[in-house]
């Protein structure tokens, strides 16, 4: 259960992230949407020294640039190497250990998943004057490069290793069967909301398989500031309050989503559950 103080403070974060996603009509800068993730764990943590954390790696890059005499100006070759250089590294150990999501953590300890190594990579190569963006692939984020040399993609959590088309097509075979062929679709450009929503589902999931319900229910309640019409998040966030026996605020996200549902079947099952909810209401008071 959370505690009342910690409870506050993660409700005026989502005030917070209400006004910063609105007021940058949903796409705010990719360091500070990717760092706020961390407020699921940790809601009284600021965010506000990403920015200097990142410019502080740019610098270690760039002296690691000058001791093994890189021509100038830096090519995304040597940023790609330079980042490995730095100790960043997929972390194939642990990959669910959840501050691999974190931002913050992945700056510190230098391991993380692909989307949040992609987000570091994505930042250095900004502060150099290289263009890259991420890439929703199925189960496993890339980077994509564009410049005057051409476009590639590279991995940044296998080594930063560069993925021609026969690299794409066998990653997309190895998370999705022999049988996908790559298309366009696989290599879309994420964009810094679908970046937010796809950390704090990778959070959702390890939750959900800990029974931690409550990061569970904050990852869910960060996302439908993003997504408020999408319907699975609303159950979702009904359920979990049911979980956590906060049966008033259960019934109130149920019911919404009764409310909002064609489906008889959907109809019957939120209503058995808003109804459990209601009765347990009726035992304390």
């Amino acid at each position: 259960m959370m505690s009342l103080v910690t409870e506050r403070r993660f409700r005026q974060r989502l005030e917070e992230l209400s006004i910063v996603w609105h007021a940058n009509n949903y796409q705010p800068a990719l360091a500070w949407a990717a760092a706020s993730v961390m407020w699921v764990a940790a809601p009284e943590r600021d965010i506000a020294a990403i920015p200097g954390q990142l410019d502080a790696l740019a610098d270690a890059l760039w002296e690691w640039a000058e001791e093994t005499g890189q021509p100038e100006p830096l090519t995304i070759e040597a940023v790609a190497e330079g980042f490995v250089a730095l100790g960043f590294r997929g972390n194939t150990e642990n990959y669910d250990d959840r501050r691999n999501s974190f931002l913050e953590d992945v700056l510190t300890r230098r391991v993380g998943i692909p989307i949040t190594l992609s987000v570091v990579f994505i930042e250095l190569a900004a502060r150099f004057g290289l263009r890259c963006e991420g890439i929703n692939f199925p189960g496993h984020f890339l980077v994509r490069y564009s410049g005057p040399d051409g476009v590639g993609y590279l991995d940044p959590f296998h080594q930063c290793r560069w993925l021609d088309n026969d690299g794409l097509q066998q990653l997309l075979h190895q998370v999705h069967g022999p049988e996908v062929e790559l298309c366009a679709e696989h290599l879309k450009v994420a964009q810094p909301a679908d970046m937010f929503l796809r950390m704090l589902n990778n959070i959702y999931r390890i939750s959900l398989e800990a029974k931690d319900w409550t990061t569970a229910l904050r990852a869910r309640r960060m996302q439908f500031i993003v997504c408020p019409e999408d319907p699975y998040i609303r159950r979702d966030i009904g359920l979990l309050y049911l979980q956590l026996e906060r049966w008033s605020e259960a019934v109130i996200w149920l019911e919404e989503q009764k409310q909002n549902t064609s489906s008889e079947t959907q109809h019957r099952i939120l209503e058995a559950h808003i109804n459990e909810a209601k009765r347990e209401l009726a035992r304390w008071n």
